[in-house]
């Protein structure tokens, strides 16, 4: 077995468990690989998908301060619509303009939102669709709860501020995102794609210019079970454009939204469950024929879908190919959750390097030091996070207390969130499943082994072989 995975697992999980039995950091050489008899180095189950992983943490419409004042869309449609002078294969509509003043913005869908027909009793007609109110909360618990969860995956990130070629796709996942005890998504989490491929978009290529990535076209298919509403969410010709941060994302997609698909989701809410939308499906039908701006019916003169925007973002997440399944505990373990996919090479990108030779010193190399904060870290800034690891060993409290340790990391060493994550998840799962070998003895070959069997190698995951 690689020394330096020894060294690494015994020093986070000792530290964690609180039996710091031996110095840290150590020799960073590699060493000829060996099996021990319980041990395997060969990482099975699902594989992560390369490149950067998201999970969604907000999504729900695009809610402009000022339209007036431009919004930040898309020119779906290549065209400037104007109502006073409709193309003969549109329907008659403005478009808006962006924040720089330029014209042929499609959102038809905003006219839904901004529209100020009122019902008997002076309330606005549309007014579940107003921010905060039924549809903008449905949608933006249902991307945290499980209902409706988006992964995006970023293949080919290579400068995250500036890059000409990248790979984009967006799946749904049946998993459900870890959550915070203030209800914020956490990072780090580790959730399958959707088992149904007509819930995964084509792969599609995309760009970043000054941080800022823009991919399309995509067409998204959700699947959302939602309280009373249990359907299909589709848009169509869809572009993304979002703000790539450390360990997150924010921006917008913009996509056509079918009238036939909008009928369908909202019919249940404004027809069959007392009108709890606030409006009826016939005041909706009105709208629409009304006020639908994309995929032009020239038989009926009418538009049958709308351009939509929705405010989009998420957190570093690790994307595997099939949702995960639980399995036997490790050698000596406590009962374990299977094998954990290894994410791969975190720590070799340009940023993370830069880091790890500021850190170096004449003694010690960067690696290193790293494993000393790594085996410091638990103690000094997580035992919250450890104590509720050790009272419930859910995925909740195990990605609390990995994203924990490795902002912990992060914070003294300048490395990223995805980088010192390395050494956070194999923490928290071998505190979860590997208490009785390491508190027996952590430098033992079965705390190791138990270590690697049922979570992740550390030396794979962060690149330093």
């Amino acid at each position: 077995m690689n020394k330096r995975v020894t060294n690494a697992v015994q020093c986070v999980v000792a530290s964690a468990v609180g039996v710091f039995l031996f110095g840290c950091g150590g020799d960073t050489s590699s060493a000829p690989n060996s099996v021990g008899s319980g041990g395997t180095n060969e990482v099975a189950g699902p594989e992560v998908l390369p490149g950067l992983g998201f999970v969604a943490s907000s999504f729900g419409f695009y809610y402009p301060e000022d339209p007036a004042a431009g919004i930040d869309g898309f020119d779906l449609d290549g065209r400037v619509s104007s109502s006073d002078a409709p193309g003969s294969d549109e329907c008659a509509h403005d478009d808006w303009t962006s924040r720089a003043q330029v014209p042929g913005v499609d959102y038809g869908f905003l006219e839904i939102i901004r529209n100020e027909a009122l019902r008997e009793d002076g309330k606005p007609v549309f007014g579940g669709f107003h921010e905060g109110q039924l549809v903008d909360g449905v949608i933006a618990g249902a991307v945290k709860n499980g209902s409706m969860t988006i992964l995006l995956q970023v293949e080919g990130l290579d400068d995250p501020r500036n890059d000409d070629e990248v790979r984009v796709q967006i799946f749904s996942s049946e998993d459900a995102p870890a959550l915070g005890t203030d209800n914020s998504v956490l990072p780090g989490a580790t959730l399958g794609i959707h088992p149904d491929s007509r819930y995964h978009s084509g792969s599609v290529e995309g760009a970043v210019v000054d941080g800022v990535l823009v991919a399309g076209p995509l067409d998204l298919l959700f699947p959302i079970d939602i309280m009373i509403v249990r359907d299909e969410l589709l848009l169509h010709d869809s572009w993304l454009r979002v703000e790539l941060r450390d360990d997150a994302f924010e921006g917008t997609v913009s996509g056509y939204w079918d009238v036939a698909n909008i009928r369908d989701i909202i019919g249940v809410p404004t027809t069959d469950n007392d009108n709890a939308a606030n409006f009826t499906i016939d005041e909706f039908e009105v709208a629409m024929a009304e006020l639908a701006d994309g995929d032009y019916d020239e038989s009926s003169g009418l538009c049958t879908s709308f351009s939509t925007m929705f405010r989009f973002g998420g957190v570093q997440a690790f994307i595997v190919s099939e949702t995960l399944r639980g399995g036997a505990g490790g050698s000596g373990g406590t009962g374990g959750a299977g094998v954990i996919p290894t994410p791969l090479d975190q720590c070799l990108n340009d940023a993370d390097q830069a880091a790890l030779e500021a850190l170096a010193t004449d003694e010690q190399s960067g690696p290193a030091i790293v494993g000393m904060l790594a085996a410091g870290c638990p103690q000094s800034a997580c035992g919250a996070e450890i104590v509720a690891v050790l009272g419930d060993r859910s995925e909740t409290t195990r990605n609390a207390l990995g994203t924990c340790i490795a902002e912990c990391i992060s914070d003294q060493s300048g490395l990223s969130t995805a980088c010192t994550g390395c050494y956070g998840s194999i923490a928290a799962c071998s505190t979860a499943f590997c208490l009785s070998p390491c508190l027996a003895d952590a430098g033992s070959q079965e705390c190791s082994d138990c270590a690697l069997q049922n979570c992740i190698d550390v030396d794979a995951c962060t690149g330093f072989y």
